[in-house]
């Protein structure tokens, strides 16, 4: 019968010790870094940070905030172009013409955005931080702009209030997500 070597276990107990620590450190500068962009804008809220943040895998390997600036940037990104995309759906079935002007305009400022962003994003990584936060407040504009293109007009069309905005929801998460990624890029100036 061979002898019982104790040896494994305690290493494997080191490596799961470790490896939990290790986690947990990177998770403590995420949760930190969302407490901080949640007292800093409070409508933006801590859980939908660490949430958002959490969404994307890089967000944990992050080691500082340059790194996490160019995730919440990324994050920011994916939802202008998932609006981006529902829009120009919308605009394709729309058959009223002032409801596609006002799409057409959604879809223009989106897409500026996206451009923006990708435009931060380079910012960030060269080390070039006003110019990234330049860039990312142009680019949260565009939901703003958005809502606007449906609160203006109303007497244009004949109705005697402007219509709802379709995007309302998709507008308000991107503009949180934007808010994100300029917060943290903000702290980098």
């Amino acid at each position: 019968m061979k002898p019982f070597n104790v040896l494994p276990l305690p290493l494997f107990l080191l490596s799961s010790l470790l490896l939990a620590i290790s986690s947990s450190a990177d998770l403590s500068f995420l949760e930190n870094t969302c407490w901080r962009v949640a007292t800093a804008r409070p409508a933006i809220g801590y859980d939908f940070c660490v949430r958002s943040l959490r969404s994307d895998k890089e967000s944990l390997a992050a080691a500082d905030l340059a790194a996490l600036a160019v995730v919440a940037a990324r994050i920011a990104d994916a939802a202008a172009a998932g609006t981006e995309s529902r829009i120009k759906c919308m605009i394709e079935s729309e058959l009223n013409p002032s409801k596609r002007d006002r799409l057409g305009v959604c879809d223009e400022v989106y897409s500026d955005a996206i451009d923006r962003i990708g435009d931060a994003v380079r910012s960030i990584e060269a080390g070039l931080y006003s110019d990234a936060v330049t860039f990312l407040s142009a680019a949260l504009d565009a939901s703003e702009n958005c809502e606007d293109a449906f609160g203006e007009g109303a007497e244009e069309d004949g109705s005697a209030a402007a219509p709802p905005s379709p995007l309302e929801r998709e507008d308000g998460e991107y503009e949180r997500l934007a808010e994100i990624a300029l917060a943290i890029t903000a702290w980098l100036v």
